[in-house]
């Protein structure tokens, strides 16, 4: 912790250790909100992979090695607050708990940042899978580029957030001056290079996805799930504001700090819950498919009278005619359809696991949810088509014979 100027502790009011002035519950509500939505997601994910795909992969990997360091994140930003001081004044802190304050604090940074890298590291290697056997050597090379930058700044910032102090010891002691590198500089310049890391993360799959060979709406959507990263950014550009705030514009550390623990821990949790989106898609895309077969029930409606063929008949008996290779052409194709949409995914082929793996269900999202209401419209039109011929047969019977005929 850096030196606070003499005049700074005289404007300081008298300490209050009985019953200070806190910030309140918002940091724990929050964190329970988010870290419940989390194991959700990941749980989902997690589901996804091996009951519906059959197949589990590195980026599942990397994103339960993240899973693991934001549930010990959430733990230690609640655990810092409630009980070592993080949501109160700097002088309302005793003197003997200073060293375990801030030895949790060193703590929640690296868990952070173990958790920030594990989290891009899932998507790198997510796109990884989207480019294999695909041909696009350059964008296959500008994820070699970010793996390496992403494991570089891991590998420094775990360094420096340990031995910031020589010894490492004089972080929470303070024992001797000058021996510390300047904390608010330090943590400053890791928090824009994370922002960084994170805009590179999102953009990176972009012209990939803009030349995926679908139709323009289910690229678009692609694009979107993308792009979701960029709310993680946002996220980090707020805590990065609030390390300044805490650490460089003000001394009472331990008050301004409290926003910069919900930034991060909401942050940490967003970015896990956004890297497993893209991954829920084959799980996802079964709803939009039930919702559309409950609402075919309704909106299609049982042919009527209009509908029918034409009857004729001397006595007035009707009876309905229609061509029966159409019609059961309309209805052989449309319980086809049913039964492709009932069919259990197969396990994915052990040689195939990149490129089609990911977005042949993208593709097949929309038709899935279309494929009933589809089926009923075809057989509609096959029905109606068959009238009309019907109709035009019976007239030209009608012209070359006008005797009455009995159909």
């Amino acid at each position: 912790m850096r030196e606070i100027p003499v005049e700074v502790l005289l404007s300081w009011p008298a300490p209050n250790y009985k019953d200070p002035v806190t910030r309140g519950n918002a940091l724990v509500i929050v964190n329970g909100i988010f870290v419940s939505i989390l194991a959700l997601v990941v749980a989902l994910r997690i589901y996804t992979r091996i009951v519906v795909k059959r197949w589990f992969g590195s980026d599942d990997v990397f994103i339960i090695l993240a899973f693991i360091f934001a549930v010990a994140l959430t733990v230690l930003v609640i655990i810092a607050n409630e009980s070592y001081g993080w949501s109160r004044h700097i002088y309302d802190i005793p003197f003997t708990q200073f060293a375990p304050t801030l030895k949790i604090g060193m703590a929640a940074k690296l868990m952070f940042v173990s958790a920030a890298t594990f989290t891009r590291m899932s998507l790198l290697f997510f796109y990884y899978r989207l480019v294999t056997d695909s041909g696009k050597l350059l964008f296959t090379w500008a994820i070699h580029a970010s793996v390496a930058f992403q494991v570089t700044i891991f590998i420094v910032f775990i360094f420096i957030g340990i031995f910031q102090c020589n010894p490492v010891s004089d972080y929470w002691t303070g024992a001797q001056a000058g021996s510390c590198l300047d904390e608010g500089i330090v943590t400053l310049a890791v928090g824009i290079i994370n922002c960084v890391a994170d805009i590179n993360c999102t953009v990176l799959p972009m012209p990939m996805a803009a030349n995926l060979q679908m139709p323009t709406r289910q690229r678009i959507a692609v694009m979107v799930l993308f792009s979701l990263g960029f709310v993680v950014t946002i996220t980090g550009i707020v805590r990065t504001y609030y390390i300044y705030k805490s650490l460089i514009a003000e001394y009472d550390t331990t008050w301004y700090a409290y926003p910069l623990w919900i930034a991060a821990a909401v942050e940490i949790d967003l970015g896990v819950i956004c890297a497993s989106t893209p991954v829920l898609r084959p799980l996802l895309s079964k709803l939009p498919w039930s919702l559309s077969s409950f609402s075919s029930k309704f909106t299609s409606r049982p042919p009527s009278s209009d509908d029918s063929p034409a009857t004729i008949g001397s006595s007035g008996n009707s009876s309905r005619r229609t061509n029966p290779s159409s019609y059961s052409k309309s209805v052989a194709n449309s319980k086809r359809r049913s039964i492709q949409n009932t069919i259990v995914e197969e396990p994915e082929p052990s040689h195939n696991k990149g490129h089609n793996l990911e977005l042949r269900d993208w593709e097949d999202v929309e038709s899935r949810a279309n494929s009933d209401e589809r089926s009923v419209l075809e057989s509609q039109v096959g029905i109606l088509g068959s009238v009309a011929e019907y109709k035009t047969k019976l007239v030209q019977v009608k012209q070359n014979a006008p005797t009455q005929l009995e159909v």
